[in-house]
């Protein structure tokens, strides 16, 4: 009985993507169809083809591509160094600032929008993908997953390397880094996600059509020219979720050891 339910709530999860990828093989023509089929007879690739022709959908996924590149590596090396900081350092202070660095997660996200737009715009970095980066360089989440994950390196090893005359970021660079690589592959998944599926970020902050990310693009190629394109949007949104699940799966092995790693300690 747990297994039925369990595979029914599964396919209850696919239908929504399923629906995408079919929809995305159907013509626009097709679009207006009474009932919606939930089977393709002549499936066709034509939406894909004149997606692929659009230049400002590579764009999009480009500038995506860049954002992702420079926001994973670094919240990643940043959370990383702060964690460890935090998890093995003692200097005055580290508990209280600790404590506080967490209470910035109670704060909702779209409470900050206003003042960190205005002072976005003050740096003249509106419509520049900074605001997008910058903030978030060592967030609450990051640090204290890093942090948990550092705890459970020994101190013996640790000590070891003082004794042998490397200093503390030595330490973290070689002896550490290669320690907390199932935690980072997480982190590096999980700022991934957060980044590409981002909209409210770029909606914000980028004016320029040419910035535009990937999302934001899907957002806008409905609108314009006053057309309404849902097979061109589905197209997309299939070809947006590939990055996504090839990620996944290449490092779905140091993402379920950081997630485990909590439990085996």
């Amino acid at each position: 009985m747990v297994m039925l339910a369990l595979i029914v709530i599964g396919f209850a999860f696919l239908l929504p993507f399923y629906w995408m990828i079919i929809s995305s093989l159907r013509p626009l023509s097709e679009w207006y169809a009474r009932p919606i089929p939930l089977f393709l007879n002549n499936p066709s690739p034509s939406n894909y083809v004149q997606l692929f022709q659009r230049a400002d959908f590579a764009r999009g996924a480009l500038n995506t591509v860049i954002l992702c590149f420079f926001t994973v590596t670094t919240q990643v090396f940043f959370c990383s160094l702060a964690g460890y900081t935090f998890a093995k350092l003692r200097f005055k202070g580290r508990e209280g600032l600790f404590i506080f660095i967490l209470g910035t997660m109670m704060i909702p996200s779209g409470v900050g929008m206003i003042p960190n737009f205005i002072i976005m715009s003050r740096l003249h970095w509106i419509d520049t993908y900074l605001p997008l980066i910058i903030p978030g360089i060592a967030n609450a989440f990051g640090i204290f997953w890093m942090r948990q994950y550092c705890q459970s390196i020994p101190e013996e090893l640790l000590d070891a390397a003082r004794i042998d005359g490397c200093d503390e970021f030595g330490i973290f660079w070689r002896i550490v880094i290669p320690i907390i690589q199932p935690a980072l592959a997480s982190l590096a998944i999980f700022t991934f996600l957060g980044t590409w599926n981002d909209f409210t970020g770029p909606l914000v902050f980028l004016r320029s059509p040419d910035k535009f990310t990937i999302q934001l693009w899907l957002s806008v190629v409905s609108r314009q020219a006053n057309l309404f394109q849902p097979h061109l949007v589905m197209a997309g949104s299939v070809l947006s979720s590939i990055p996504i699940i090839i990620l996944f799966a290449s490092l779905q092995r140091y993402f379920m050891a950081g997630l485990t790693a909590g439990s085996l300690k």
